[in-house]
């Protein structure tokens, strides 16, 4: 038995398939096929009813497996123990979402590169469920996204800060009213996917308003731009990022009292490179202190 048996028993049971667990691990299907196979046949059972799609453990393979992730764990856990003496050398793939990528996220690559010089951080952007689905498949390390709404078991969600939803208005527009506001300007909806999609509409519709919807997008930098040239307003997340080369964007309140959403770090809850990720969380969470500070 080895290392790379457990590994490849494990991705095979988290993915489903010998050919997505392949693609997790960096390898080709018959050479995790080939691992399963001969940690089977030095266990003497079989690990998985083959006869299913997805992959099924058997009632055997559910027992290994319980093991072979302690095995892994121990296993990762010596770099881990290593970190806590001398800098952590190696790479993290963490996952944001795009409302982090120009406050939070520069801040604490920048606390990091300083303290871990050797980590090289591999960053990936996306909205928080597509975010999630990658770090429950292990193919991102950890995700700094909404808090879910629903945590699944396997999963960890540890908080690290807040973000006002506000209402983005032209900057030669007067109106105050939630409803003054989007009586005057049609509707730039931020994308529906996007977690934070249902406070807002959960909210609008507790005011009883009903939007004029003329565009729905994902980035909230392409939103600003449109606001300012007048196309329309909007609510969305307030980043706390003030682009300079627009026109002073009017920000309103959306509502009394204001409605806010959860960002935290997602990981797996059986996850490598703990150590790391605790340091990451860390430097996140610092990174929010020194932006309330400035």
């Amino acid at each position: 038995m080895s290392i790379k048996q457990f590994k490849a028993l494990v991705a095979a049971s988290q993915h489903g398939s010998f050919s997505a667990a392949a693609d997790a691990l960096h390898l080709t299907q018959s050479a995790v096929s080939m691992q399963v196979n001969a940690l089977e046949k030095a266990l003497g059972t079989s690990l998985f009813d083959r006869s299913h799609r997805p992959l099924h453990l058997t009632e055997s393979g559910r027992i290994v497996i319980v093991k072979a992730r302690e095995i892994l764990r121990q296993y990762d856990g010596i770099q881990d123990a290593l970190a806590e003496t001398q800098p952590y050398s190696g790479v993290f793939r963490l996952g944001a979402v795009p409302t982090t990528l120009t406050n939070i996220l520069p801040r604490a690559v920048m606390l990091l590169t300083q303290r871990e010089p050797r980590l090289t951080l591999n960053v990936v952007s996306g909205l928080s469920g597509a975010l999630a689905e990658k770090v429950r498949k292990s193919e991102i390390d950890a995700a700094l996204i909404s808090e879910p709404s629903n945590l699944q078991e396997d999963l960890d969600w540890q908080p690290v800060t807040r973000q006002k939803i506000v209402i983005v208005a032209p900057p030669d527009s007067t109106e105050r009213a939630v409803q003054e506001v989007f009586s005057a300007h049609p509707y730039i909806r931020f994308n529906r996917g996007a977690w934070a999609a249902p406070l807002i509409e959960h909210r609008l519709e507790e005011m009883g308003i009903s939007m004029d919807t003329r565009a729905e997008i994902e980035s909230i930098e392409s939103i600003c731009m449109m606001v300012a040239a007048g196309f329309g307003a909007s609510i969305i997340p307030d980043t706390g990022m003030r682009m300079p080369f627009l026109p002073r964007l009017r920000i309103l309140e959306f509502g009394a009292p204001p409605t806010f959403r959860s960002i935290g770090l997602l990981s797996r809850g059986d996850m490598q490179k703990e150590n790391i990720r605790t340091k990451i969380h860390g430097a996140l969470t610092n990174a929010v202190a020194l932006a309330t500070e400035s």
